[in-house]
């Protein structure tokens, strides 16, 4: 791969960890002769070189360095306006789907990086727009998921919903959500929806609680439009995208998700299967011993 000559650096938490951590990439930097640029939100928190604004970052990175979660991560793919610039994620959060670097490895992944020993993954983003009135009053790009949900009061809502032109089913349910594969793993897992090896391109149609047992998630090809529709006499209704960005809606609000051809690189660092990704952060396989002193049931 290209060798990454340049490196932005991004976090929304001014921690001391985080502070531990931009030290070490700084060293590193100092040891190996490679400009680094930080985010203009870490203004002030360290001496290295912060960039004017978010275009001039963009501009003087050949690759973004995110620091934290995968909620960090997902910030830094909008703020990249899903180009193609490259982004890794340290992994300061929790479970990490999307970061790919422990911090106790920074310096030699760093140094991987620069001399071109990664691969670029690339993954899908949906394409939403919202519609009233018969006109689109908002736009917007998503790598996990868009996603319909009730707000203040506790009742079921109803939104319809079609895949090209053919009608699914009103959904009676706390909300409902559209992921891509990558999302699988996020929102719609909690929802009960399946886990989609994400290099597929398929939509994720998931219902949150649906009041049916009956009406359960459903994967589509991402050939066709899915189109959802908040039906009358709904309790309020919020629309979110990647859970970083929603928007109040209102009876007969449309939502249109798509598939563009608009994908997100993600550097990795090692080879490996999506499946001992998945054992490793879910604990799939492990064994559980009882400790001494436990008695069976």
């Amino acid at each position: 791969m290209q060798k990454i000559n340049r490196f932005g650096i991004v976090s929304f938490k001014k921690t001391d960890q985080v502070f531990s951590v931009i030290q070490r990439i700084a060293d590193w930097a100092t040891e190996n002769s490679v400009p680094l640029t930080v985010h203009p939100c870490l203004r002030n928190f360290t001496d290295l070189p912060v960039a004017v604004d978010e275009t001039a970052f963009i501009t003087a990175s050949d690759a973004i360095v995110s620091l934290g979660g995968d909620g960090t991560f997902l910030s830094v793919a909008h703020l990249c306006r899903f180009t193609e610039k490259p982004v890794v994620g340290v992994n300061l959060g929790g479970l990490g789907f999307l970061t790919d670097i422990s911090p106790d490895a920074i310096e030699e992944n760093l140094s991987k990086i620069r001399d071109g020993n990664y691969r670029t993954i690339s993954r899908m983003v949906l394409d939403a727009r919202l519609s009233r009135n018969g006109e689109t009053i908002d736009s917007f790009h998503a790598l996990n998921d868009v996603f319909i949900n009730r707000i203040n009061t506790p009742k079921l809502t109803s939104v319809s919903a079609w895949y090209g032109n053919d009608f699914i089913t009103d959904f009676y349910a706390d909300g409902i959500i559209v992921a891509t594969p990558n999302g699988s793993t996020a929102y719609s897992l909690s929802a009960g929806g399946p886990i989609v090896e994400p290099t597929v391109q398929a939509f994720l149609l998931t219902p949150i609680c649906p009041h049916s047992l009956t009406e359960r998630p459903i994967i589509l090809p991402s050939d066709r439009e899915i189109r959802l529709v908040v039906n009358e006499k709904n309790p309020d209704l919020l629309l979110s995208i990647d859970g970083l960005k929603s928007v109040r809606l209102q009876s007969g609000d449309q939502v249109t998700v798509s598939y563009g051809g608009v994908d997100c690189n993600l550097m990795q660092l090692a080879e490996h299967s999506y499946f001992s990704l998945l054992r490793r952060k879910l604990d799939w396989g492990k064994v559980y011993k009882k400790q001494d002193g436990d008695h069976a049931s």
